[in-house]
């Protein structure tokens, strides 16, 4: 009978351990998505800066020339 109680408790024991290391690959894998995210806002950030300043010397480039006097 002690046996029997000893297995019940090193399936708890097993089956604790397993929940244990579920939850440690699930945080690393979280932690790896908010890197790709931050990763991710940081590019869109330096792309958005570099189109504006492309827009801004394109309409700078682009003004119509001034119109002459009669």
């Amino acid at each position: 009978m002690t046996d029997d109680k000893a297995g019940h408790q090193d399936r708890k024991d097993t089956k604790a351990a397993k929940a244990a290391e579920r939850a440690d690959i699930a945080g690393q894998v979280w932690e790896e998505v908010r890197g790709r995210e931050t990763a991710r806002d940081d590019q869109i950030v330096r792309l958005k800066a570099q189109r504006l300043e492309r827009d801004a010397a394109d309409a700078a480039a682009a003004k119509p020339p001034a119109k002459r006097s009669k």
